[in-house]
């Protein structure tokens, strides 16, 4: 989280400067745009934001990036319209904006994907959703910009008709502007784009928060969402080879033999771009040599992944359903954040499952994997705990509660512990009697400790592990995928 810079230079813009402050930062805009039409659009954004305590937002990245997600791959760069019209000495920076933030945006697949998220909101809502966006991909990172203009909202909406009567359609129609504000206008654009970090722009949280806007009816909730996703995008997906190690492991799970032989198995079933180069389609080998000499197009062809591959159809074996029970246990232990954490314990251990039943649909499929998860509820202030907790998932996981793989519900204190497959995420250690199969995670402050109840010498091996809850979830998590489902995984330095 970006931080603010207390050696920053913040100049206060009072309802005296505010016109001229709107107007030199919308005259360094790198949208070709017909102005005098969308500064009505970004000065809303920016009421709202500045309303909503993000003062130090800039109007020229508001504007451009505002457009951009409205407009997606429509957006068309100033440079491509009024290049001929800039003065020279203003060329230079502003072809560098051009490159180094509208150009990376325009390619940004999170920017595309906001854009698409924007299309399934209602038109009436569409202003809104757009100033969420802006603000969860610019508010941290302008903190840190080492010189930030901050304003009034109440000005911005009192005035902003002054500022659109005097903002042109074209470049070559700006009026004279003073050359001071001007100046401080390109000092505080420059440092703006200078704060703003390299990568995507919206990290997964922000991007399902987006997908989920109209879901989203608390400024608690949308927080509480953001931690919980944030968290299990820390955890990562799970590697290919340790998903390719949990399907091979699972070969044994137990079917009727007699079931199985009913059906073919090992055969080719269908084609794809993806594949083993053994199961080439044959005539896939007339492109070599096609297109003279050097790089040929069956070299092209490979590159860009057109190459055909029979897929094989695997034994019924390996369709069998794999269920998991997950049991919170001790919800207000476990509500308690421990200085080295980022979050409460609590939603580490909601996002550790959201991480698990992602893992168990990328091994063998959505159809093919399904999760329970109980809170069990061993005193009364658990009660009101799960009912909060139950309402988030319920938000996060509607898709698969619609399709069956998910089950939410509560465990009472005593009542039997589910059956194996069975993991229990609890700050407390495990009991002495568990049954055969269950993983314990204790979520001890900072660090998780791995208990796996059996009978088995490799059983008692794999207890005792312990990981950092800060550095080792995905490493945690592959270890306990490998207890429940009896593949001995241990995520190496490539796994994590």
């Amino acid at each position: 989280m970006a931080d603010v810079d207390e050696e920053a230079e913040e100049y206060a813009l009072g309802r005296e400067r505010l016109v001229s402050s709107a107007l030199a930062a919308l005259y360094w805009s790198g949208a070709a745009a017909d102005w005098h039409a969308t500064a009505r659009d970004a000065l809303g954004w920016l009421a709202e934001a500045w309303g909503a305590g993000d003062e130090h937002l800039p109007l020229t990245l508001v504007h451009d990036l505002g457009l951009l997600l409205r407009e997606g791959h429509a957006f068309r760069l100033a440079s491509g319209r009024d290049l001929g019209a800039w003065p020279a000495a203003e060329q230079a920076a502003r072809l560098a904006y051009e490159e180094r933030v509208l150009g990376r945006w325009l390619l940004d697949p999170s920017v595309d994907a906001a854009h698409v998220a924007l299309s399934g909101v209602p038109p009436a809502r569409r202003d809104a959703f757009l100033v969420h966006a802006i603000r969860l991909a610019l508010t941290e990172p302008t903190l840190g910009a080492r010189l930030r203009l901050t304003g009034n909202a109440a000005h911005v909406r009192s005035l902003g008709e002054a500022v659109i009567t005097e903002t042109p359609t074209r470049f070559e129609d700006w009026a004279a502007l003073d050359d001071a504000w001007l100046t401080l206008a390109a000092d505080a654009h420059a440092a703006a784009v200078d704060a703003l970090p390299a990568g995507p722009l919206f990290g997964p949280e922000d991007l399902w928060e987006l997908n989920h806007f109209g879901e989203l009816h608390s400024e608690s909730q949308r927080l509480a969402l953001r931690q919980l996703h944030g968290v299990a995008a820390r955890i990562g997906p799970l590697h290919a080879s340790v998903a390719g190690r949990l399907r091979r492991s699972a070969r044994e799970i137990p079917v009727e033999a007699e079931e199985a032989d009913r059906f073919p198995a090992g055969g080719f079933d269908a084609l794809s771009h993806q594949g083993r180069f053994e199961n080439l389609v044959r005539s896939e080998v007339a492109y070599v040599g096609e297109g003279g000499e050097g790089v040929d197009a069956f070299d092209i062809r490979y590159v860009v992944g057109e190459l055909l591959y029979y897929t094989r159809d695997e034994s019924p074996l390996l369709d069998a359903h794999r269920h998991v029970t997950v049991v919170v246990d001790d919800l207000a232990g476990l509500r308690q954040k421990h200085p080295e954490l980022p979050v409460q314990a609590l939603v580490l251990v909601a996002g550790l499952y959201l991480a698990l039943h992602a893992d168990l649909a990328r091994a063998f499929s959505a159809q093919a994997a399904s999760t329970t998860l109980r809170w069990r509820l061993t005193q009364p202030a658990d009660v009101g705990i799960a009912a909060e907790e139950e309402v988030l998932l319920r938000t996060s996981l509607g898709t698969e509660l619609r399709h069956h793989r998910v089950r939410l519900g509560t465990l009472d204190a005593d009542a039997p512990w589910p059956a194996a497959p069975l993991l229990v995420m609890s700050p407390r250690l495990a009991p002495p009697r568990l049954p055969p199969g269950t993983v314990w995670l204790q979520v001890d402050g900072a660090a998780i400790a791995l208990t796996l109840a059996g009978r088995g010498r490799r059983d008692r091996a794999r207890s005792g592990a312990r990981f950092s809850a800060v550095t080792d979830l995905r490493r945690a998590l592959n270890a306990t995928l490998g207890a429940l489902l009896g593949a001995g995984l241990d995520a190496g330095p490539g796994e994590r």
